[in-house]
């Protein structure tokens, strides 16, 4: 099961718990503003999410971010498809972010 979150609160919650969240967008897409604490992933986009994801640790917990929701909640299916059981999807991606942004 997919698991998800909207808000800032439940945002900081998980990072709180050590969740690490990374952006799955592109170089340009991330340029026009990101979530502070987001670690620049690989473009889900360009291929490099498939061709790098090894160099995540599965027993870790992250949280995906995108444009909308829907690239991040393709990277969380795919790590559960790999064996990852602690992912989360932020739902609306930053076009639902309310937090701060830099």
């Amino acid at each position: 099961m997919l698991k998800e979150i909207s808000t800032v609160e439940e945002f900081n919650k998980l990072i709180s718990e050590g969740v690490i969240p990374i952006d799955v967008r592109s170089q340009a897409e991330i340029e026009e503003g990101k979530i502070p604490q987001a670690e620049i992933g690989y473009d889900w986009n360009s291929g490099e999410f498939h061709d790098n994801f090894d160099q995540l640790d599965p027993e870790k917990s992250y949280l995906f971010i995108c444009r909308s929701g829907n690239r991040s909640m393709q990277a969380c299916l795919f790590l559960q498809s790999q064996g990852f059981d602690n992912v989360y999807n932020l739902k609306g991606g930053m076009m639902n972010w309310q937090g701060t942004r830099e």
